[in-house]
């Protein structure tokens, strides 16, 4: 196995919401290791799944819990939610107080990517569009063990039955 990659959680959000969000979440990691394995053959012979952190559900599915998220500003929903490959704009909901989800309700791909994935598909750069994305609220805030300890191996787990090889995130 790899070592152990270093990732700064920070990095990209700026200074000021850096700074916002460390003090309001005094216990995460400045720096943090994340496991990490290359990838095993080349990416035209991959199947690939999109992680969105949108909080996408399905209409008429059960949607993330947003009373939850209001009654606890600092967290969110920690369950996750199965996403057809074959999804429409029109069929998802964005269920997080976190973000605009004016942006997703015209276009899903920003928080679900999946016309770019299929689009990559068909020029060969990938090998196909696995046949099940996922979603998580990603507002965690200081604690995410329910979304490690159970939704994320549930849907790594997923992942591996339907023989994915890479998983991209899509972080909204």
């Amino acid at each position: 196995m790899d070592e152990p990659t270093r990732v700064d959680p920070w990095r990209f959000a700026g200074g000021f919401i850096a700074k916002a969000l460390g003090a309001a979440i005094p216990d995460a990691p400045s720096v943090a290791d994340v496991p990490f394995t290359s990838v095993a053959k080349p990416l035209a012979e991959c199947r690939v799944a999109l992680l969105s952190t949108a909080g996408l559900s399905v209409r008429g599915d059960t949607p993330f819990d947003m009373e939850f998220e209001r009654k606890n500003p600092m967290r969110g929903d920690s369950s996750f939610r199965r996403l057809s490959a074959e999804i429409a704009t029109g069929d998802v909901e964005a269920n997080h107080l976190h973000i605009d989800t004016g942006y997703i309700e015209r276009d899903l791909n920003v928080a679900l990517p999946l016309d770019r994935l299929h689009e990559l598909a068909r020029a060969g750069e990938i090998g196909s569009v696995a046949p099940t994305h996922y979603s998580i609220m990603g507002f965690q805030g200081n604690d995410s063990s329910a979304l490690v300890e159970q939704s994320a191996p549930a849907i790594a787990d997923a992942m591996k039955s339907e023989e994915v090889d890479l998983a991209l995130l899509a972080p909204v």
